[in-house]
């Protein structure tokens, strides 16, 4: 069976994943019920099920006894799993799981819909048994029916008169590049923390607040798992914050989730000449806005698309002039695409926002949503300007940046110190961190220089931001550049904060 939708109109084709289902069980069933649901069906071991937080999903593995396409109790893999599952009776509904990036996705029982005429929904709504759950702009969140296929469903709804898209609620069990101990190979000064930000002196950010410092009406929005509002560089910077998950203002991280906080740190920390880091929009205010968090220390990330949608819609309509993203690889999703494109061309009062997307980590193709358009894609380098690859010369040996058309420039992505979570939360045992890693730690660098960049010419659209963010970058790097200067793993080079400032300000160097 094809598992597939239709994304800025391009096929999605979903890949199964054979180890796992998703279950959903009919009512309040105590485990001990469920348990048994699975065992009968011939999966398992429920032990090691994982229940996706806010959804009533569960994602069972598949254990296969014997060798061949089929166990020796006689299940293939994964449609058998599946059937055997749906004829239980504590089983509402068993559903695929798909891979993609390193991550688990899963359709729910949600479709998004677009329409072009508003009086088309509560027809397709009536014809398709759908339920409204939720409404913003011209999209709809509907639940379907029990048991209905969202893939099904959504295809039908697509030919309507009046529906501009329809696709799957997906959610996303995703992950970070594994963060391990790796040796410290360029060599860091004493304190001041400051010097030993080696990326701020490399892109040479050090030099451009000579020339600019960010300004408070610059926002930079970081969608990511929260920000820790009370650290001491980051407490004065951060003028809004909001959580997609249940729509309210708290969005404080979990003790574990110091993802968002390090990334906010690079952006625009405020530390002092004597202590505490400095980020490179040092300045400009954040907007704190968590899209996704983990249940447990060492647990998945957990969200939907529509989540994600509703945080950029939030950013762009809250006053940002430049939204960092430091996650990706999820199911792709007109409703974020469009949402991204809104950002961009309604933002700023019309000039835009910039948006930021990190290439992703797996050292393969750029993934969703660094292939929407007219995004600012970005690759990670190292303290050498080597592209970071599990051979560059950082001894981060795990990972690579990903890498393709879509990159427009590198920035640092290893060994990179930051703001941490406050206390014994976050990462370590203090304030810092000292080797935040990922094209997750190059993108808000790039974040904080575009909002350099507008501060220093407020009048600039994002699409002259993102030219002087690639015309100023350097050539670095042992890859040729093509005849219109750019290649794939640097794009157009890496980052030099002190010529972008120095382009936005009409300064010739």
């Amino acid at each position: 069976m094809a598992y597939e939708y239709t994304v800025l109109g391009q096929t999605v084709k979903l890949e199964v994943d054979p180890s796992v289902v998703a279950v959903k069980f009919s009512g309040a069933q105590p485990h001990s019920v469920r348990a048994r649901a699975t065992d009968a069906a011939g999966i398992g071991p429920f032990s090691k099920r994982y229940e996706i937080p806010g959804e009533n999903l569960t994602i069972v593995p598949v254990t296969p006894i014997g060798s061949g396409p089929t166990s020796a109790r006689g299940l293939a893999m994964p449609q058998a799993a599946i059937s055997a599952l749906n004829s239980q009776p504590e089983v509402a509904q068993a559903l695929p799981v798909f891979r993609l990036g390193g991550n688990h996705i899963v359709a729910t029982d949600r479709v998004i819909v677009g329409f072009n005429d508003s009086n088309a929904r509560d027809t397709v709504a009536s014809k398709h048994g759908l339920t409204k759950l939720s409404e913003r702009d011209d999209k709809v969140v509907f639940r379907i029916p029990d048991g209905a296929d969202p893939f099904q469903i959504c295809a039908l709804i697509e030919t309507e008169a009046g529906v501009r898209f329809s696709e799957p609620d997906f959610v996303t069990i995703g992950r970070h590049v594994p963060k391990r101990v790796a040796p410290t190979l360029h060599p860091l000064l004493s304190d001041p923390l400051i010097k030993r930000q080696y990326a701020v002196h490399l892109t040479r950010a050090t030099e451009a607040w000579n020339l600019q410092q960010g300004v408070p009406s610059v926002r930079i929005a970081i969608l990511d798992e929260g920000v820790d509002t009370r650290h001491p560089d980051l407490a004065s910077s951060v003028v809004g914050t909001f959580d997609a998950g249940d729509g309210d203002s708290y969005q404080e991280p979990n003790p574990w989730d110091g993802h968002g906080t390090a990334c906010a740190g690079l952006a625009a920390a405020k530390g002092d000449a004597a202590s505490g880091v400095v980020g490179v929009g040092t300045g400009c205010s954040i907007l704190a806005v968590r899209i996704a968090s983990s249940e447990f220390q060492g647990g998945p990330w957990v969200t939907t698309n529509e989540k994600i949608a509703r945080a950029i819609s939030w950013c762009w309509q809250s006053g940002a002039s430049v939204l960092s993203n430091s996650w990706g690889g999820g199911a792709p999703s007109n409703a974020i695409a469009e949402e991204f494109e809104n950002a961009r061309l309604r933002g700023r009062g019309g000039l835009g926002c910039v948006v930021v997307i990190a290439a992703g980590n797996s050292f393969n193709e750029v993934s969703f949503p660094g292939t929407v358009p007219n995004m600012l894609v970005i690759s990670a380098s190292n303290e050498y300007d080597e592209a970071k690859t599990p051979s560059s010369r950082d001894g981060e040996s795990w990972w690579g940046t990903c890498y393709g058309p879509q990159i427009s420039i590198a920035a640092p992505g290893v060994h990179n110190l930051t703001t941490d979570i406050s206390g014994t939360s976050g990462y370590s045992s203090g304030d810092y961190e000292e080797k935040f890693n990922g094209t997750s730690s190059s993108t808000p660098i790039v974040a904080g220089a575009c909002g350099l960049i507008i501060s220093a010419n407020p009048n600039l659209s994002e699409a002259d931001v993102r030219r002087i963010i690639c015309e100023t970058a350097e050539k670095v790097g042992p890859y040729p550049y093509d005849a219109s200067g750019r290649n794939d793993f640097f794009g157009f080079g890496r980052l030099n904060v002190m010529a972008a400032v120095q382009s936005s300000l009409g300064i010739v160097s």
